[in-house]
């Protein structure tokens, strides 16, 4: 659904899009790819001038206003008729033009395991394994140089909204050879997998950060994260870096 403010009435013109729930969600997967090319989040939310948390819920999922959504078409250098339709019209005249397409998909492991973005959630031993097949055009540099590394999770809980969300599939690179400072992990703690953001500290420390508030911050002390990273660290193992979620990862 794509919402129109109507000046003469003050109320609200509602437009459905055309076509299935297949075509609303590469919508979304259209904006998600054109915020990460012009910059991300942070970048088109100032050109813009359209808030964080606005962006951020137009690229998963929400109705959209249509005078915010040309905003952020024009704020990524993209066409208004290609964000909404997918259609390729190339205006010279305004500027604006439409990705190039790439219809090559990309397969990746999906394990039916959930990421907890919670307290925890415990594994079964027993964990299948099929695969996720993914359009190249929507990926970063960063998962497509490193996709033999790659495998796919769902998210399950809210501790981590607004950046991510229950259901949210992501990708997790498990090439890691050290922490970067405010990205995402996966994290195994005895049976149990979370994803959350770790944050380094000046004495070497790593705080474990839910970005939802309501959720409380933890502390690992340098030598534990050493051995996560290490050796796999018992009871502790640090999975990956998740680097996708439906739409690349910012940091």
């Amino acid at each position: 659904m794509i919402t129109e403010n109507n000046p003469d009435t003050g109320s609200n013109t509602h437009f459905a899009e055309a076509g299935t729930n297949r075509e609303t969600q590469t919508r979304f997967l259209r904006m998600k790819s054109a915020v990460e090319r012009a910059g991300g989040n942070q970048v088109v939310s100032e050109k813009a001038d359209v808030g964080l948390t606005t962006l951020s819920t137009y690229m998963n999922g929400k109705e959209w206003k249509l005078g915010i959504a040309e905003k952020i078409a024009a704020a990524c250098n993209v066409s208004l008729q290609w964000l909404l339709f997918g259609d390729d019209p190339q205006s010279i005249s305004d500027g604006t033009y439409a990705l190039p397409k790439d219809n090559e998909n990309i397969s990746f492991p999906n394990y039916d395991i959930k990421l907890s973005a919670g307290h925890g959630i415990d594994v079964d031993g027993k964990i299948a394994k099929a695969s996720v097949s993914i359009p190249k055009g929507i990926l970063p540099i960063d998962v497509l140089d490193h996709r033999k590394n790659v495998c796919a999770l769902t998210v399950k809980g809210d501790s981590m909204q607004p950046s991510l969300d229950d259901g949210d599939l992501v990708l997790v690179r498990t090439d890691v050879e050290s922490i970067k400072s405010g990205a995402i992990y996966a994290i195994r703690i005895d049976n149990s997998l979370l994803v959350k953001r770790l944050r380094l500290k000046a004495n070497g420390n790593v705080e474990v950060v839910s970005d939802n508030p309501s959720y409380s911050t933890d502390e690992l002390k340098a030598a534990e994260i050493r051995q996560m990273i290490r050796d796999g660290g018992t009871p502790a193992k640090i999975i990956g870096r998740v680097v996708w979620r439906s739409g690349a990862m910012t940091v």
